[in-house]
């Protein structure tokens, strides 16, 4: 924090010593080697990862290639560019030899040896040679082998931004225009209007004004109402209605319908679904311009080299699903994974009970980053099923449950029917870029928590939805014989032909860990369709939600509910940590986020309280949660997880003799043995996580009930979800048809938005301007920052000037003042914390303590080679900080 970068970043200073060699063009400008000729320079800066940082212009900030002391000529000048993040600078000789690591982290090596002399891990520890492994190193010798038969184009048509066109600005199929009323001007100087329907530019902004920011109805034809208003703006609408006539001129992603169903001993009780075509939606999301070049129609094998000896997941399409499946499928042919997600969930905070039944649905050809932003348009809402109660004063618990589960599946046999036969034939897609393609829309993955995982397979309520595992055996280490959808079918159809009453069925069917309550379910006739491998793992739920949940409630049986909020108030103040300063006993309704939080800090919590078993039970756990959201895997990194399953069932016996369970038959405790399976068919977890989903909640249903009156409310929402979807259409309608100037100019004003949010952020002032070194020394409690100084700054030395070890810490500094600032920012983009489209910012303090109050000084741990980025920290420091 208070190093010569931050001196140099107050001062604003580049320091430059005049050196002869640096103009030789045969020397590496940032390694200084010598290569030869020229060629050799610029073959070296294209291929070495160490020098990638000149290339890139990131480190003309900040060059030192001369010796500190006073016979060197030094020149000063003002910076216009800022000082280069970490990582992007040289790593040069310690003492007379040259590391070229590319490592500028490693400025401190001899006092880090000492400082993080790990504590030794344990003889049932996993091997540390399989945690030094990354798969996404040496992704320069990734062999890629795509389908050799999938994706073939057809024919070409026109894009759905053409067929708009012509039909908006009324030319015909080569452009020329044949309706005089959407022309402009007159004469010579008549031009098309792009913004048709509407009338102009502002004609256009202003109702997309209106629809996006909520604006009331009412409101707007008071501001309409105002005399003037409407004429001094050339708009074309004088109210409300005006202009949803025109936004409702813009065809929509998919029409929606309106289903009633009812039980025939209850016709008077409607039960109503408003859903949408899957087809059209398919339709509407591989033909979006916007995402043309990023749609994969190939699946494909990854391989971490030519040997060809290790499988690397990460997309959808690297998994072995969509390559078996695609096997299948007549050659040339594509297929469409489709990925439906369902979940209630709750419109009112308080009171009401208003509650929405939304199903959505999304496509594995898209890339998932893509796929997890609602900002993108990549996921569809496609039905609002019925949340009516069972309603008669006749009807048992069970025989409401009963109900609830055949609703269910008939509803969604009306929402998902279309996807059967094309399925089975196929149908005709036009991609984004016009190219057509004959497309399988295979139903893949179902997305949902444990309950409507139950629901959805019609699995007996406590029991694994994906093996055969009896609800008693739930905690042993092997799974079962697989559950098949084939299997699930004639089992239900056994048991119908058997049953003498509803009951009797219900009886045959728990026999064999099935629901009982569904006689046809919605996916009997799905092709190409296994059910049970389509319902995903899933980490918010299952392992946040349901593992980090019971490890938290057991610390309770490790110590008093007291003892363990004061141990959580106890913890420092750290970066990246939440402090809970009441303890979790006073938290209610803990959401996902509270749950991360709380994981982070629950290994320390038990620390010196706990049994070295149970501490080990809990970091297999925690192990295990974080590799399953690796965002690629591989063989190896697959085998970390099984290594954190074995060594947690190897301790957790423990448990059971402390009486903290009885048992471990928890359905989602099992589910950790279904994730390398799921990982290896769809992807890794972030392909399917409900994470996601939950955050599409917002948009789709909880925004679209407040615009609504609240009286008969779904069709009100579904047009109000339309209308924000044309509005957004219509945004990258126009956008692709802007001239050249108005596109490069929205380009550069994306670029300078993303280099505003990207890097480290610091107050424009420093917190403690002119402070001496001793001062600093003296304050922060760092008596060596002088002397590491000096090695941090010889590291940019080149190999002939560096100053060897020994003699480093009586080199001259050229000056003995610094300004220090005790705090900065940083973006959190950059470590997949991007699920709802805003970019997190962290902030790190470095603060003395002034007077009584204590000083902070977080803990930042840095990634000390390539190895740390994918794998967890062993052992700990000797002490954490010096507050």
């Amino acid at each position: 924090m208070t190093g010569f970068r931050s001196a140099l970043h107050a001062l604003n200073v580049n320091i430059e010593c005049v050196h002869r060699q640096d103009d030789d063009p045969s020397i590496c400008p940032a390694c200084h080697k010598r290569l030869g000729s020229s060629q050799g320079v610029a073959a070296h800066l294209s291929t070495a990862r160490s020098c990638q940082w000149y290339k890139k212009g990131k480190m003309r900030a900040l060059t030192l290639p001369g010796q500190f002391g006073l016979d060197d000529e030094i020149e000063m000048g003002e910076v216009d560019e800022p000082l280069p993040a970490e990582g992007d600078e040289p790593f040069l000789a310690q003492g007379d030899e040259m590391i070229d690591t590319g490592d500028p982290t490693q400025v401190m090596q001899d006092f880090q040896d000492r400082l993080f002399d790990l504590v030794p891990i344990p003889s049932h520890a996993p091997d540390l040679q399989h945690h030094r492994h990354d798969p996404d190193e040496n992704i320069d010798l990734r062999i890629e082998v795509p389908h050799p038969t999938a994706g073939r184009v057809i024919r070409m048509d026109e894009t759905v931004h053409q067929r708009w066109r012509r039909e908006f600005s009324g030319t015909d199929e080569e452009g020329d225009v044949s309706m005089e009323d959407v022309v402009i001007g007159e004469g010579s100087s008549a031009a098309v209007n792009r913004f048709a329907p509407f009338a102009s530019e502002l004609d256009w902004r202003v109702a997309c004004w209106a629809i996006q920011d909520g604006i009331g109805h009412k409101s707007f034809d008071r501001l309409m109402a105002i005399p003037g208003v409407a004429e001094k703006l050339g708009l074309s609408y004088q109210n409300i209605r005006g202009l949803h006539k025109i936004v409702d001129a813009v065809p929509p992603r998919a029409t929606w319908k309106k289903r009633e169903l009812w039980f025939k001993n209850d016709p008077e009780d409607k039960h109503i679904v408003h859903h949408r075509d899957p087809l059209e939606a398919i339709k509407t999301l591989l033909g979006n311009p916007a995402h043309a070049e990023h749609v994969v129609y190939r699946p494909k094998k990854i391989f971490s080299d030519a040997s060809k000896s290790e499988r690397i997941y990460n997309e959808m399409w690297t998994g072995d699903w969509w390559n078996t499946v695609q096997d299948r499928l007549p050659s040339g042919a594509c297929v469409a994974p489709v990925i439906i997600a369902t979940d209630k969930t709750q419109l009112t905070q308080f009171t009401g009970g208003k509650t929405a039944y939304p199903v959505y649905l999304t496509l594995g050809n898209l890339p998932r980053a893509i796929r997890r932003k609602p900002s993108q348009q990549a996921c569809i809402l496609i039905a609002y099923l019925s949340v009516s109660k069972m309603v008669g004063k006749q009807l048992t618990k069970k025989q409401k449950s009963t109900r609830i589960q055949q609703l269910f599946h008939d509803s969604m046999r009306i929402v998902l029917e279309p996807l059967i036969e094309a399925g089975k034939k196929g149908m005709e897609v036009t991609g984004g870029d016009g190219k057509v393609r004959i497309l399988y829309p295979i139903l893949a993955c179902y997305v949902a928590d444990y309950p409507e995982q139950c629901l959805v397979t019609c699995a007996k309520y406590g029991t694994c939805p994906k093996c055969q595992v009896n609800d008693d055996e739930m905690g042993g280490r092997e799974a079962a014989g697989w559950r098949t959808q084939r299997r699930t079918s004639k089992l239900i159809r056994i048991a119908r032909e058997k049953a003498t009453s509803i009951s009797n069925f219900q009886e045959l069917c728990k026999a064999d860990n099935i629901s009982g309550g569904v006689r046809h379910p919605f996916w009997e006739d799905f092709p190409h369709c296994d059910i049970h491998m389509g319902i995903t793992s899933d980490v918010l739920h299952q392992l946040y939600q349901g593992v980090v949940k019971h490890l938290e409630h057991w610390c309770t049986s490790l110590m008093t509910t007291a003892e363990l909020d004061h141990r959580i108030r106890s913890l420092p103040p750290c970066f990246g940590v939440r402090h809970f300063k009441n303890g979790w006993s006073q938290l209610s309704q803990v959401s996902g986020k509270e749950r991360k939080d709380m994981a982070r800090i629950l290994l320390g919590c038990i620390m010196g309280k706990a049994p070295s078993q149970v501490i080990v039970c809990y970091r297999a756990l925690l192990d295990f949660i974080y590799v399953a959201q690796y965002p690629t895997h591989d063989d190896s990194t697959l085998q970390y997880l099984t290594n954190a399953l074995d060594e947690f069932h190897a301790n957790k016996d423990i448990l059971v003799d402390l009486g903290i369970r009885n048992h471990f038959n928890i359905p989602k405790f099992h589910s950790m043995l279904h994730y390398e399976e799921c990982i290896r068919n769809f992807g890794t977890t972030d392909n399917y996580n409900t994470e996601m989903f939950e955050r599409f909640h917002i948009d789709y249903a909880k925004e679209a009930w407040r615009a609504s009156n609240f009286r008969n409310e779904l069709p009100q929402m579904t047009q109000w979800l339309s209308r924000q979807e044309k509005i957004v259409m219509f945004q990258s309608y126009i956008s692709h048809y802007q001239s050249e100037e108005e596109r490069e100019e929205e380009v550069q004003e994306a670029v300078d938005g993303r280099n505003q949010d990207v890097g480290v952020v610091t107050a424009k002032r420093p917190a403690a301007p002119s402070q001496t070194l001793s001062n600093i020394q003296t304050k922060h409690g760092c008596p060596s920052f002088s002397y590491h100084l000096r090695i941090f700054l010889n590291k940019f030395l080149t190999r002939g000037d560096s100053i060897p070890r020994t003699q480093v810490g009586n080199a001259f500094l050229p000056f003995d003042k610094l300004d220090v600032w005790h705090s900065f920012k940083f973006s959190l983009d950059t470590l997949g914390n991007d699920v709802d489209g805003q970019k997190g910012i962290d902030l790190v303090r470095a603060q003395p303590g002034r007077g009584k109050s204590p000083g902070r000084f977080d803990v930042v741990v840095v990634t000390h080679n390539d190895g740390a980025e994918s794998t967890g920290l062993h052992g700990a420091p000797p002490y954490v900080s010096n507050t």
